[in-house]
């Protein structure tokens, strides 16, 4: 059995021990290795670990030693040899006091610590006595907790050691020498290496208590568990006690739910909440169980609701703000498919102050096509605070927006806007007068309609829109219905023909008369325009009155240099369509013709050009050969001549005016040039034959001798 004696570790006379062959005296026995903490069992341990090695401390016994009075040590005892300034930890904690006394360290032992730190005048003396306060309250916490403080850090330093756990390097770290040996070798034997399991195992004491239950869970379980120590025995014991008050809770809301009593079973998941707050699946039921209530109870419930209301794809809620009083809380916003509250997506945070008007929130982009429901939860520090108000199922199914209705010949046309989201459009038709008949569908585009013939009255247009829905069905919107007025229109005119009268200056037009509306043919100002366009609305149309005759014709004047569209117009009370076209053109006659060579074998005309004609014919004939060329008016513009190749023959040159392939033309008489022959130059004979009056005949005739 061990034998105990204050301050000093209990001899041994079990197997091993003296009284079993081994080692004479209770100091030489070897007991077994003591128990060496999982964790550090402290809130704020790894402050203290910071500022521990801030002030230069290897652990907490070197803070639990302040420096002496001058002439005096620490308490008032007298001055001792250097090599007695150890520590005991197996057995407590203990430093060697006055003579061969050991103090335990306790609270009271901790407050002289601090009172030694603050009369000395060591520059480390403010951080120390912040340590001496943090170790007092730890101390009155557990009155254990500086001896498994501390064989904490001597663990970790034996095993991070270069040498190793030995027992050399526990006595430089202050561990008596009775101690130092079963210290290393208990390190020695599976004391974790420096890693995540320590590290987590230094935060284990910050995270329980407290109502992250599930963080603790998953720390608890990295933590290496020799099984020895009961403080993390303890601690275990709580985290599931903690979960099987979870698990009840929530057996406890089913029952009451399925029961009925759907609000008694929201509360029972918000007690679960509070005690597993980091738990998805806990706060999904809650939320769940808000939604099933707010289903459940509806209007009837006297207590705060979450208002929504839809607007195309904007959702706007409101709720309440916190009763007068109550500690301030944020609220968070939340959507989740309906049934599915674990797929929540969050979409703000607000409040965390005090207010007195209702809160609101506004999701500008929604989903659509699903049913979802959107949540507030009150927080407070992050936390659940209280029962989560959740709405009624909302689908998000746009209509249609921006519908605009045109009237067009024969029927009607409508325009919108669809959502990007939007897969099918369906519209239907139905008289506002008739009852109890089926709606005729009519085709439509994505961005509208032309419901074309469509007899003259009143209709109901019902445009509703698509939208892909949970496993692959569709959502169909409510619908716009969209109130309409056909009105009759005139018949288009067909068959118009023109052609030439008198000197040919002028046009004769005859049509064939519409079935309804009366029938005209005008001079059109601007542009050419399909056949059964409305024109109801143009402020330019002047309409001559129609011809009473079985086929109505008129004549048309055409000045030269001029072109006009004659366009047929029927009509029928305010509404105008226009019919076939015919184009007169009178091109003038081209003016002021010269013809003149520019080169040996090149000549150039310039005219003033013949408006309105676009082309224009150059003929030049000349040498017994003709050739021809068209010219494009913006050629002539720009060029300001036609040039064309020539010999040296006379030439006659002719330009006319090319009328428009699809214009009923007046014939305009051609102009003609002559460019003459190049005159043959004079025969000029060569010179007579001239003496040749050399240096040599000129010398014979002066020198006599040469004769």
């Amino acid at each position: 059995m061990a034998q105990w004696r204050p301050g000093q570790r209990a001899a041994w006379d079990g197997p091993g021990g003296a009284g079993d062959g081994g080692e004479a005296g209770g100091a030489a026995a070897r007991p077994p290795l003591p128990d060496l903490p999982c964790f550090p069992a402290m809130h704020g341990y790894t402050k203290l670990r910071e500022d521990l090695a801030a002030l230069k401390f290897r652990h907490v016994a070197d803070a639990l030693r302040p420096p002496p009075a001058p002439g005096r040590t620490a308490f008032g005892a007298t001055p001792r040899p250097a090599d007695d300034d150890t520590f005991r930890v197996l057995d407590g904690l203990w430093f060697r006091g006055r003579g061969t006394r050991w103090v335990r360290v306790d609270e009271e032992y901790v407050r002289q610590v601090r009172a030694g730190w603050q009369a000395g005048d060591d520059p480390r003396a403010d951080g120390a006595v912040a340590v001496a306060d943090t170790l007092e309250a730890y101390a009155r916490h557990d009155p254990m907790g500086l001896r498994r403080l501390l064989l904490w850090q001597l663990a970790c330093l034996l095993r991070d050691a270069d040498t190793g756990p030995t027992e050399k390097a526990a006595q430089d770290l202050g561990v008596h020498p009775d101690e130092a040996g079963c210290l290393a070798a208990a390190v020695a034997l599976g004391f974790p290496e420096d890693g995540p399991a320590r590290e987590t195992a230094e935060r284990l004491g910050d995270l329980w208590p407290d109502r992250r239950l599930r963080r603790a869970e998953k720390a608890a379980a990295q933590v290496p568990d020799t099984g020895r120590d009961h403080v993390l025995a303890r601690l275990l014991d709580e985290v599931r006690a903690q979960r099987a008050a979870v698990h009840q809770l929530l057996d406890r809301a089913a029952r009451l739910e399925a029961g009925g009593s759907v609000r008694a079973a929201v509360k029972a998941r918000f007690e679960a909440v509070r005690r597993a707050g980091d738990d998805p699946a806990v706060e999904a039921g809650l939320l769940g169980a808000a939604a099933r209530a707010a289903d459940a109870l509806g209007a009837s419930d006297p207590g705060p609701h979450l208002d929504v209301v839809v607007e195309e794809r904007t959702v706007r809620l409101t709720w309440p703000p916190p009763r007068p009083g109550v500690e301030p809380v944020a609220f968070r916003v939340v959507r989740f498919p309906d049934g599915t509250p674990a797929d929540l997506t969050e979409l703000a945070v607000l409040g965390g102050e005090q207010a007195s008007e209702p809160l609101q929130h506004s999701e500008e982009d929604a989903p659509v096509g699903r049913a979802v429901r959107y949540a507030v939860v009150p927080l407070r520090q992050d936390m659940v605070a209280g029962v989560p108000l959740a709405s009624e199922a909302v689908v998000i199914a746009p209509d249609v927006t921006g519908v605009s209705v045109s009237l067009v010949p024969d029927g009607v046309r409508l325009r919108w806007r669809a959502d990007p989201a939007c897969v099918e459009i369906q519209v239907e038709r139905r008289a506002q007068e008739a009852t109890n008949v089926w709606a005729d569908p009519v085709e439509c585009e994505r961005d509208g309609l032309r419901d074309v013939p469509l007899a003259a009255g009143s209709y109901l247009y019902e445009i509703r829109c698509a939208y892909p829905g949970p496993e692959g069905g569709t959502v169909w919107s409510e619908g716009v219905q969209v109130p309409v007025r056909a009105e009759e229109w005139p018949d288009q005119v067909e068959d118009l023909v023109g052609r030439l009268v008198g000197d040919g200056d002028r046009v004769a037009l005859t049509w064939r008369p519409p079935q309804q509306g009366l029938s005209t043919v005008v001079s059109w100002p601007s542009g050419p325009v399909r056949p059964g366009t409305d024109v109801s609305r143009r402020t330019d149309r002047t309409a001559p009155p129609s011809p009473a005759t079985p086929e109505p014709s008129v004549e048309v004047a055409v000045p030269e240099r001029s072109r006009v569209r004659m366009t047929a117009l029927s009509t029928l009370g305010d509404r105008a369509l226009t019919g076939p076209a015919v184009v007169v053109e009178r091109p003038g006659t081209v003016r002021d013709l010269t013809a003149h060579r520019i080169s040996v074998d090149r000549a150039a005309v310039r005219f003033e050009w013949p408006e309105p004609a676009v082309l224009v014919l150059v003929a030049w004939e000349g040498g017994g050969r003709r050739e021809e060329r068209r010219v494009a008016r913006s050629r002539f513009l720009a060029e300001g001549h036609v040039a064309f190749p020539v010999t040296a023959d006379a030439y006659r040159v002719t330009v006319a005016a090319v009328p428009r392939p699809d214009a009923l033309a007046v014939p305009a008489d051609a102009a003609s040039a002559d460019l003459p022959a190049v005159p043959v130059p004079p025969r000029l004979l060569p010179p007579g034959q001239q003496p040749s009056y050399t240096w040599r005949y000129r010398w014979r005739r002066w020198w006599p001798f040469g004769r």
